[in-house]
């Protein structure tokens, strides 16, 4: 049996993932930029997501309006620790990273752990299905409710 996992794999997926949390990180990016990094038919799932927040987001131009309005809501992104796992197919790469930020409604400091699974088609994402803690997420960027 061959094996198709590649460094060159893991390389493409890491290219394409980091100028995406490049301009995430950006309050001033282009929409059109960042949409640019997705198929027309790209999905973002995000099945731990607790409401208000989204759990799926269909076509690049809602992700880049979703993700705009994320990068907005706190300043200081910072993302560290990376790891980029190959699978046997080619176009499918696993990243884990952490991430924080501080929040501009809460004045509170966000932490995350993340794991995502990056499909991408040619060098663009096609699928992103990212799993993280919900709870940090509600701690850091909901507001206590007033007594």
């Amino acid at each position: 049996m061959k094996t198709t996992i590649t460094d060159h794999s893991a390389a493409r997926a890491e290219r394409v993932f980091l100028m995406h949390l490049s301009m995430f990180t950006n309050p001033d990016m282009a929409l059109e930029d960042y949409a640019n990094l997705y198929t027309d038919d790209a999905v973002h799932e995000y099945p731990y997501a607790p409401a208000p927040f989204s759990t799926k987001l269909e076509g690049r131009d809602a992700i880049a309006a979703y993700i705009s309005n994320v990068t907005k809501s706190a300043t200081e992104w910072s993302f560290t620790d990376f790891k980029f796992t190959a699978t046997s197919d080619s176009d499918i790469v696993f990243v884990e990273f952490e991430g924080n930020a501080l929040v501009n409604a809460t004045g509170k400091t966000y932490r995350q752990i993340y794991i995502g699974r990056i499909t991408l088609r040619e060098n663009q994402i096609s699928h992103y299905r990212e799993f993280w803690n919900p709870s940090w997420i509600l701690d850091a960027f909901v507001p206590a409710p007033s007594v």
